[in-house]
Order: structure tokens, then C-alpha cells, then sequence
């Protein structure tokens, strides 16, 4: 396939109905848990097993546009909050908040739109491969599905192995560089997770400090500003960063961890005594990024407001390729190499649990099943 070609399927694959688990909680169903996702299963693939349902859209830039437990019916990503007709045409100044801006999406080879100044060229914002049309190359039933998708503003081609167990979704990548030449890129995932006041955030012991990458209206201070996490003193409103606030805080925030250690961070669910956590490779995706947005997101007033939370691993602390080639911190892949990595999204608490079970779950290390 031609580098400048866009890999084109349409396929209809529908899930055998999972049943609920025997004594599994019954939850009363708020309006808009239930994912967009299901009136749309005709045109996508959905995964499932007896406790989760996964649904991914291939035509749409292979988005996980659901992760559904089905034990407690409770949707633990965000949906879309506004009707979204998909692109008819590519365009390099796209902009990602005229997206679904639901779901798991994927950030290559940047997340911020990346200027003519940047080396190989511009980048659109939050990269190519969120708008593209990705090819179904195998599937196994309800398990597994692997697809791929090669770029338009670089030759990269972009694979990824879903593989669901008991309960948690591991995704495997690929990123394969098609060009003669050296390419410098940037990674990051963005799984936008609902949230409701009050939740928590839950990072590694060693995190207790925080780079600003963006803050709407300087409330943490302008870029590269090192704030203390999770209690700023400098947040007079919300002292403790790490409880989730009300979308009428109108605040968004993007936020970098130090290189890290330890791969792994968790979003606990208070009103229903569960969550999730998130599991990644250190020695790939080295640093977090967390997007904290309670309504300040985007600043097109004629959209709807943003109300989610990100964990977003990456492979530097950067937001646009151009930077992070300026500082030295973006990765490059060289001719015709290839660069592999692992996530896990890992529900936890089938029954209600409190925080502090919940956060000793997340420091427990989790089996990938290759990496």
C-alpha cells in the first residue's frame, strides 16, 4: 500500500449476546450509560465475555467507542455528547473537537497539531490516524480482533491486537516505519473516561509532582509550571487535584508526569464502589499524561462542554512533535523499524469496593499476556 493511501473497510461482525453472570449486582441504568456504540454495532465489531462488552469501530479511526461492564451496567468510557457525521475528506487542519471526542482514540505522530516547522512536515491535531478507516486483518470470535491503518502525513503504518479476558482489555501495537529515511514521532493513547464528582485519581506512590503542559487560564500556572500533586497549594478552589471535580468548575487542565517506574494508574468510581486502571510498559511509554476536564474544554462556546478524564501514556512530555524534536525527547524510528508496545484497560471491583481496596488492586502488578 502506497504511504499517502488510506486503508478503506466496512465490516459487519455482531457479537452473540453475553449473559450476566450469576449473582452479578443489578444497577439502576442512568440515561446515556449505555453506549452510543450499541445502535451503531451493525457497521463495527463488538468483543464480550460473561462480565465486559467492547465495541470498536473500525470506520472510525478504530475508536473503542465502548467498555461496558456488564455486571453492574455501568459505561466506563465517555460518549458523544453531540450528533458527529464522520469526515468525508482528509484535511491536515482538522480539528480533533469536531471528533465524536469520545471513546479511545489514538495520538500518532502527535497529539497537538504539529506547524510546517516541524520536521517531515505538519502534523494534524491529535495526528492521522483518529480519522482514518482502519483494516480488519484477523479475528478470533469475541476475544480478539487485530487491525492496522497506514498514515497520511507520514509513511507509518499503525497495527493493534485487542485481546479481551475475564476483565480487562489488553491492546498490543505496532508502529512500523514504511519510509527509507529516519521518522521522529510522538504517542500517546487517549481513552476519555466518564467521570462523576467526587471520583478519584490514583497514580503510582513515586508521583508527587506534575509538569503543566496546558491549564485553561493559567489556573496551575503557564506551561512547563511544576506543580505538587495531588495537594497544590496554588489551587485555592480545588485543593486536592486528585478528586474529581463538577463540569460547572469550567476547568481543563493537561498534566505530565516525571519519567516513570511504575506503569500503571487507576480512576475510581465512588457512587458505585468500583473502577478502572489503566497498565502500560515503562520502557516504552515512559510518562503519563492526565487530562483533567470538568466543562472548561473546548473553547468553542457553540460546543458542548467537555466532562472526562484522560490517562494518557506517551513516550515523552510533549504535546507537539515540533517541541518535543526541539528538546531532543521525541522518539525516531529508523528506516523501515519498528516500534511495539502494550496497554491494559483493567476493570476492577465486580462488587462494590471502598478506595482503599480499590487503590491497593492498583499496585498490584498485572500479567500481560505477551508484550
Amino acid at each position: 500500500m502506497s504511504w499517502l493511501g488510506v486503508a478503506l473497510c466496512v465490516l459487519s461482525v455482531t457479537c452473540s449476546p453475553c449473559s450476566r453472570t450469576k449473582g452479578s449486582r443489578p444497577v439502576k441504568r442512568e440515561v446515556g450509560s449505555m453506549s452510543a456504540a450499541d445502535d451503531r454495532s451493525a457497521s463495527g465489531i463488538v468483543l464480550c465475555n460473561d462480565q465486559l462488552r467492547v465495541h470498536v469501530l473500525p470506520d472510525e479511526g478504530a475508536r473503542i467507542a465502548s467498555f461496558f461492564d456488564t455486571q453492574t451496567n455501568l459505561e466506563l468510557l465517555l460518549q458523544p455528547s453531540k450528533p458527529y457525521r464522520w469526515p468525508a475528506s482528509l484535511g491536515l487542519w482538522d480539528r480533533f473537537e469536531n471528533s465524536a471526542c469520545a471513546g479511545i482514540d489514538e495520538c500518532l505522530p502527535s497529539i497537538a497539531a504539529s506547524g510546517p516547522e516541524t520536521p517531515g512536515g505538519p502534523v494534524p491535531d491529535h495526528g492521522d490516524f483518529w480519522r482514518l478507516n482502519w483494516t480488519v486483518i484477523a479475528r478470533s470470535g469475541n476475544a480478539s480482533v487485530s487491525l492496522q491503518a497506514t498514515g497520511y502525513s507520514r509513511p507509518l503504518l499503525f497495527e493493534k491486537h485487542l485481546h479481551l479476558h475475564t476483565s480487562a482489555l489488553e491492546i498490543h501495537y505496532r508502529i512500523r516505519n514504511l519510509h527509507d529515511d529516519p521518522i521522529p514521532f510522538l504517542y500517546g493513547l487517549h481513552p476519555l473516561f466518564a467521570i462523576d464528582p467526587g471520583d478519584r485519581i490514583v497514580l503510582p506512590p513515586e508521583v508527587s509532582a506534575l509538569l503543566v503542559g496546558y491549564s485553561r487560564l493559567g489556573r496551575l500556572g503557564p506551561p512547563r509550571t511544576l506543580i505538587q500533586w495531588p495537594n497544590h497549594e496554588g489551587v485555592a478552589s480545588a485543593p486536592d487535584l486528585s478528586r474529581t471535580q463538577n463540569v460547572a468548575a469550567s476547568t481543563a487542565d493537561m498534566l505530565f508526569t516525571d519519567r516513570l517506574s511504575s506503569g500503571w494508574c487507576g480512576l475510581y468510581r465512588a457512587r458505585i464502589g468500583q473502577g478502572i486502571a489503566l497498565r502500560f510498559d515503562t520502557a516504552k511509554l515512559p510518562y503519563l499524561g492526565l487530562w483533567l476536564c470538568y466543562g472548561g474544554w473546548p473553547d468553542d462556546e457553540t460546543l458542548p462542554r467537555q466532562y472526562a478524564v484522560a490517562f494518557e501514556p506517551t513516550v515523552a512530555p510533549w504535546g507537539m512533535l515540533s517541541t518535543a524534536c526541539e528538546n531532543h525527547q521525541a522518539p525516531v524510528l529508523a528506516a523501515h523499524d519498528s516500534f511495539n508496545f502494550s496497554v491494559a484497560l483493567e476493570r476492577i471491583g465486580a462488587l462494590p469496593m471502598t478506595y482503599d481496596e480499590f487503590e491497593a488492586r492498583c499496585y498490584e502488578g498485572y500479567p500481560f499476556s505477551h508484550l
